[in-house]
């Protein structure tokens, strides 16, 4: 168990989100934060010793790879971010380091509809309301997103500045692990499903006659951050094991005109 109950907080270089840094989680098994730079992370996921440096470019809008030298005394913390509203939740860079270690396999819409048929669960992480206007045939919602429920100023101000885009404004769902354990049976395979799906690749591939290269892609230093892919990161907190991710998330799911349902 924890002996450390340090906590600290900073703010990265981009001014926007509060991190905080504190030991929830058994020595050896934690992400550390770096307190003599407060632009630079470095994580060990998990199920895995190997450390990875990353901080965020403000002028780009995206966490990066970060190649400093950094010498790390306490590994008892786990870098969360703190939004103004909603629940915290896990650094991007952290909870792909995990999925990647995880080895998260990502099938696409036909080889999920094969798993679904053989018993698999798809699992929908969209917003409750998008859930019930479409959604794969058979799939089970968990939103990991609620319509924004305070009355602070932020949240006024977030509500009135969504409004003006005819769109619901939204945080993250405090429930969101206890909600899929009451919702999805355990031992069954998932196949997590949001929108667009997301991908944890960090290369793209240019084919040529006779060779295909893999070149490392700067825009995805960790990836494309997805809400089901996140979500997944929150199933296996959950004590989730089995689980598979969906290609393309259910916009290439329609655009292949795999069975989908649609309310009248």
């Amino acid at each position: 168990m924890l002996t450390s109950t340090n906590a600290f907080c900073f703010r990265h270089s981009a001014g926007q989100r509060q991190i905080r840094a504190q030991g929830t989680r058994p020595a050896g098994q934690l992400f550390s934060v770096r307190r003599n730079d407060k632009r630079i992370i470095q994580c060990s996921s998990k199920s895995s010793k190997k450390r990875q440096s990353f901080k965020y470019d403000p002028a780009m809008q995206r966490w990066v790879k970060s190649k400093s030298e950094m010498a790390f005394d306490d590994p008892e913390f786990d870098p969360t971010v703190i939004p103004k509203s909603g629940s915290a939740y896990t650094l991007w860079p952290v909870v792909h380091s995990e999925l990647m270690d995880r080895n998260l396999q990502s099938i696409d819409g036909s080889k999920a509809l094969q798993m679904q048929k053989k018993g698999a669960i798809v699992v929908d992480v969209r917003e409750a309301k998008q859930f019930e206007q479409c959604h794969i045939d058979g799939a089970i919602n968990v939103p990991m997103f609620q319509p924004v429920q305070g009355n602070s100023t932020f949240d006024n101000l977030k509500r009135l500045a969504m409004a003006a885009f005819a769109m619901q404004a939204t945080e993250r769902n405090p429930n969101f692990r206890e909600e899929a354990l009451a919702a999805l049976p355990k031992g069954k395979k998932l196949i997590v499903a949001c929108a667009t799906g997301g991908t944890l690749q960090t290369v793209i591939k240019r084919t040529t006659p006779g060779k295909e290269k893999e070149y490392a892609d700067p825009e995805r230093s960790f990836g494309k951050e997805s809400r089901s892919l996140k979500g997944i990161f929150e199933l296996y907190e959950a004590g989730f094991k089995d689980i598979t991710h969906l290609e393309g998330g259910l916009n290439q799911w329609r655009y292949e005109d795999l069975p989908t349902f649609y309310a009248d």
